[in-house]
Formats: structure tokens, sequence, C-alpha cells
């Protein structure tokens, strides 16, 4: 079969996520097609489509905008024969759905909290299906009367296969990963600062690693001043090198206000990292508190655009859930239940749920 992928393609989750997408199709034999949708212009790298390092692949369209024309869509599907097209946080119905009528089986997937009630009848008209990849992103389908098939994700071979390097906690500080990215209002930055600081154990560390500071350098100098066992990382590197970057960390250190994937959790349960984040969904969907990491506690804040609740992590919970896994013992035995689980959110699973997608 013919597979089309829609999808940003540059350093960022959903390129990712259409990249590992791109890898399970072909792992089945199918032929794959990416038509590479442009950042958007207010982005700190407007209109970027990489063609460097993983992202240098045959069959890649860049479009000409992160809108995409509807002339666009339809020369690249007939260029290239599309029989099924799959969309990733793509607005664009009226456009999308040109390809369905032309034929095109159209699939899709958002993250839920962006998708709202006034998105359900243009979505419906413009997919064939709407996916999930989390089961809170499912139930919430369900409730505004989306009946959507349910792909589990899983640990990509990249991942797993990826060969860690780990300092002994006995020969070195513990090192907490703090997956930054944007630094947007999802992130809770600040209280995870103020919980990290209020740990007086020079025995740990925080990496800090932002994908974007352009809008964000005042907090970022403010935690680089604020303890001398922070450290910051703003630049963007290739894949093998963030990897490494990651894996030589003890500890996802991961609250987050609401979460779409969180392919940061996948990447932990790969690498052996045990994660502290909130008891959330859906980090509660792959974190289990005392397995592979610890769950805190959060309370209801704002609303997300969608109108999903906001989630403000407990600083005091989360300081102490950091002194918790400083234990070498505690430290062992969460990072052995990563591994574990790890094998229970198979990249097999994934393919077939993909496969499934196309089959029905």
């Amino acid at each position: 079969m013919r597979i089309g992928i829609v999808s940003y393609w540059f350093n960022r989750g959903q390129a990712t996520v259409g990249r590992y997408i791109r890898s399970a199709f072909d792992s089945l034999g199918h032929e794959t097609f990416v038509l590479a949708r442009p950042a958007p212009r207010k982005f700190d790298l407007p209109g970027v489509v990489d063609t460097t390092d993983v992202w240098d692949q045959p069959g890649v369209t860049a479009a000409s905008d992160h809108n995409i024309p509807a002339r666009e869509y339809v020369q690249w599907a007939r260029d290239n024969s599309i029989e099924v097209a799959f969309f990733d946080q793509n607005y664009e119905f009226s456009n999308i759905r040109k390809l369905r009528r032309m034929g095109v089986r159209t699939i899709g997937r958002f993250v839920w909290e962006s998708f709202a009630k006034k998105h359900v009848r243009p979505a419906r008209r413009a997919f064939d299906v709407i996916y999930s990849l989390t089961g809170c992103e499912r139930v919430r389908y369900h409730e505004m009367g989306i009946e959507s098939p349910a792909v589990s994700w899983g640990c990509h071979p990249e991942l797993m296969s990826f060969p860690v390097e780990r300092t002994s906690t006995e020969d070195g500080p513990v090192r907490l990963y703090y997956p930054g990215g944007y630094l947007s209002r999802r992130k809770p930055t600040r209280a995870v600062l103020d919980a990290f600081t209020s740990v007086a154990d020079p025995g740990i560390r925080l990496v800090l690693k932002a994908q974007s500071s352009r809008n964000q350098q005042d907090i970022l100098a403010e935690a680089e001043e604020r303890d001398s066992r922070i450290e910051v990382i703003r630049k963007d590197m290739p894949s093998s090198d963030f990897n490494r970057l990651v894996s030589s960390c003890h500890v996802m250190l991961a609250p987050s206000r609401w979460e779409g994937l969180g392919l940061h959790l996948y990447e932990a349960m790969a690498f052996g990292m045990p994660v502290i984040t909130n008891n959330d969904p859906p980090m509660n969907e792959c974190v289990h508190h005392g397995i592979n990491g610890l769950l805190v506690g959060s309370k209801k804040a704002e609303h997300t655009a969608s109108g999903l609740d906001a989630r403000d992590v407990d600083p005091e919970e989360l300081a102490e859930a950091i002194r918790r896994i400083r234990d070498p013992e505690t430290l062992e035995q969460l990072g052995k239940g990563a591994r574990t689980m790890a094998q229970g959110f198979s990249w097999e699973r994934t393919v077939q749920g993909y496969q499934s997608l196309i089959s029905f």
C-alpha cells in the first residue's frame, strides 16, 4: 500500500512521531511518502524542514507553507498515488476533505488539550478515522461522540537499541533530566526549580534542556544563577547526541500541567530511567508509582483552550520525591522497573496497531 504522512519534519515531537510511524509502515513493506509541513512563521525557526541527520530520507516533499494549500495536498497525493494519508494535529479540515473526496483514506490524531467540541463536526467530515494514542484522549473523544480506535504507543527500536552510558552514582552525582521543551505554559518550570533548589543535597544535579529559548531567556538565566547544580542546555543537537544526553541522566523529572503523548516518558522507559511526574493522565498510564517512577499530587488550575483541566504539581511533594529517589536502592529498583515496563510497551504492538488502522 502507498501511505502518505503529513507532518513537521525537523527535531520536534510531532515530527519524531511522524518519522516513527513511517518506520512502522516501512517495516511492514508498505511504500511511504512524507509531505513535510514547514514550521509556522512565528516559530523560532520559521519555515524549517530539515534534510540532515535522521531527517535525510527519500520520498519527502516540502510544502510551501505551514498552512498547506489545497492544491499541494492534491498534487502530492496524485504524484505519489497515495492510498492512505496520516495526519497529526492538523486542522486544515477543508483541504483534507478534498483528499477524502479523491478516494484517499484519511486518518488523523490530535492532542487532547487542543481538540475541542467545535472541531468535532469538521473533523468527522475530513477524516475516515480519528484514532487515539492514549487512553485519556480516547475517553475524551468518546464523550464528544467520536468512537476512536486505540493504538498503543511503544518504545521505538531506535531507543531500545541505543547504547546507554551512565555514570554510577557511587562515582558521581544523581542527574535529573527535565525536558523543558519550549518552556511553555504546559511546563511547570518554576515549580520544578522551587522543588529542586529546596533539596539541599550536593549529590544531585538538574539538567534543564530547552528546545526554544528566544522568549524564555529570563527563566533560563534565573535557573543558572539560582543554583550551581543546575545545567541549562539551550542548543538543538543531532538525534544521537540528544539520546546520549538523556540516557546519561539517572532520572526523568517530568511533571506536566497537561500532556499530549509525552515522548520523553517512552525515552525514559527505553533508557531504564525512573520518572518523577504528577499522578494525572496520560503520565500515569505509563508511569506506575513505585514500579518505574514516583507519582506526586497536583491540583486543578486553569483550563486549556479546549476546556481540559490544567494541573499544578505540588512542589513539596515533588521535592520529597527527589529526596526519595536519591536513595541508591530506590533508584536501582525503579530503574529495573523502567526496563521491565518498556517490554510491555513494545514497538511490535504499535506496528500492529497502525496496520489495523489501514486494514479495516
